[in-house]
């Protein structure tokens, strides 16, 4: 028996145990209505609800047009939430050379106590490859710094497919990388599994709108657990399908610790 799914069946929170959201958002979103409360008290109290102890957020707004906001936003979150909330600096590359390395070195150095422990872009939603030259100064500072980098991802968009990280990863390798919904689409996923099999900096995030049967046991035969990451995209999706997700898998309690939790909190350098 699953001590996770004996939990949730049961509907008791995970308390207890370390549980990571990596992929969250705040905030309202341009053309999709968040029912609730979708700013940090909302949130806290729906990870209250579910047992999540910590989620790593990037506003709606810095995947949009105002990546300063955005950062703001979580910054300040995490200063009132200490430990529930965490900051990602949301980077676009629509902004100026200048403005993205403010806003990197202002929230990510020193590294002993960054405001933000890691950087999220949207190549989709910027309308700009992944590895254009527009992003080259974010990279290589994320290079510099060992900095996890978060990016959207999806099978057959050209901006942000998941093959692009594969290149990205090998001309910028200290970089811990995440797939952001591991490709998306089922063709998504399988080009997302090949770049992570080729590359052991690459990690795939599970945050989804739509469930695949069988994905989550198909990840961990091809690239282990170790490198699966627990995601959900709160306040954008409800976290708690999530939470059943991983926790009716046909996996180890082993694997689902360290997907729930564990491996974010190596990547991110999160005390547990």
């Amino acid at each position: 028996m699953s001590r996770w799914w004996d939990l949730v069946q049961a509907g008791m929170s995970l308390a207890g145990e370390v549980v990571i959201d990596a992929h969250t958002h705040m905030g309202p979103w341009f053309n999709f209505h968040i029912p609730g409360d979708p700013w940090a008290e909302g949130m806290v109290r729906t990870i209250d609800a579910v047992g999540v102890r910590s989620c790593i957020a990037a506003p709606h707004v810095g995947i949009g047009p105002d990546m300063a906001e955005a950062n703001r936003l979580s910054t300040a979150a995490a200063t009132r939430f200490p430990g529930r909330i965490l900051a990602y600096c949301c980077i676009s590359p629509n902004a100026s050379e200048e403005a993205i390395l403010r806003e990197l070195d202002r929230l990510l150095l020193p590294r002993e106590n960054p405001a933000a422990l890691g950087i999220k872009i949207h190549p989709s939603t910027h309308v700009y490859p992944a590895n254009g030259s527009r992003y080259r100064p974010m990279w290589e500072f994320a290079d510099a710094h060992g900095v996890p980098v978060l990016s959207h991802t999806w099978g057959g968009d050209p901006h942000s497919r998941p093959g692009l990280f594969r290149e990205i990863a090998r001309e910028f390798p200290r970089v811990p990388i995440l797939l952001g919904h591991s490709g998306g689409t089922w063709a998504g996923a399988d080009e997302a599994l090949a770049a992570a099999a080729a590359t052991e900096m690459l990690s795939c995030d599970l945050a989804s709108s739509h469930l695949k049967q069988g994905l989550l046991e198909r990840m961990v035969r091809e690239i282990g657990s170790e490198r699966i990451v627990f995601g959900s995209d709160l306040p954008f999706i409800d976290c708690r399908a999530q939470v059943g997700y991983v926790a009716s898998a046909r996996i180890s309690d082993e694997d689902k610790r360290r997907i729930f939790g564990l491996n974010a909190a190596r990547l991110f350098g999160i005390p547990v």
